[in-house]
C-alpha cells in the first residue's frame, strides 16, 4: 500500500467562511490526476474545536466523518448525531452547522462534484468506514496515540491494515 500524502507534511488553510482551518489532502485538480474517469473530488481534514457553521459549497456532495469524538450537526434544521462509525452525507448547498462537540477532534471531509456540475456519465467517489469489497484509496489514522498521523494511501483488496489504524475507504 503506497502512501500518496500525509497530513503532517501539509499546511492548514482557513475555511472558506473563516470559522476554522483545514488541511487539504487532495484538491479538485489533484483528483483529476488520481481518478481521471471519476467526477472531481476534494479530500480534507478539518480541525474542530468549537461549534461553527459549515462553508456553503453548492454543486458538491459532502461526506463528513468525525475522528476522535462524537458531534452533533444541524442540517437544514434537523439534528444529526454523528459518530466515527457512520459518515454523514449532505449537499453542499444545505445549511449545516456543528452545534455540539464533546471534545476537540478532527473531521474527514470528502466533497464530490455533482453530476449537473460535471456532465453525465461519470461516477462519484464515496466514503465508508467498512472495508467491504474493494476501494481506490484508504485514509488511515493512528487510533492509539494523541497524534492521529492521517495518511491517504492507495488501497487494494488484498491489503491488510494494522489493527492500531483507523480507516475510511474511498470507493
Amino acid at each position: 500500500m503506497r502512501v500518496i500524502t500525509s497530513f503532517d507534511d501539509l499546511d492548514p488553510v482557513p475555511w472558506a467562511n473563516g470559522a476554522g482551518e483545514t488541511t487539504e489532502l487532495v484538491s479538485l485538480a489533484d483528483s483529476r490526476t488520481l481518478t481521471p474517469t471519476l467526477l472531481r473530488w476534494r479530500l480534507s481534514i478539518a480541525r474542530l474545536d468549537h461549534p461553527a457553521a459549515f462553508s456553503p459549497l453548492p454543486g458538491m456532495e459532502r461526506t463528513f466523518l468525525p475522528i476522535g469524538a462524537e458531534v452533533v450537526l444541524d442540517i437544514d434544521g434537523q439534528v444529526h448525531f454523528v459518530t466515527q462509525d457512520q459518515p454523514q452525507r449532505f449537499r453542499g448547498e444545505q445549511n449545516v452547522s456543528l452545534v455540539e462537540l464533546g471534545a476537540a477532534c478532527f473531521a474527514l471531509n470528502l466533497m464530490v462534484e455533482t453530476d449537473d456540475q460535471a456532465g453525465s456519465g461519470q461516477g462519484g467517489l464515496e466514503m465508508s468506514t467498512r472495508s467491504t469489497g474493494s476501494g481506490l484509496f484508504a485514509v488511515t489514522w493512528d487510533t492509539g496515540s494523541g497524534h492521529p498521523g492521517f495518511q491517504l494511501r492507495e488501497f487494494e483488496r488484498s491489503d491488510v491494515l494494522p489493527d492500531h489504524l483507523g480507516v475510511a475507504i474511498l470507493h
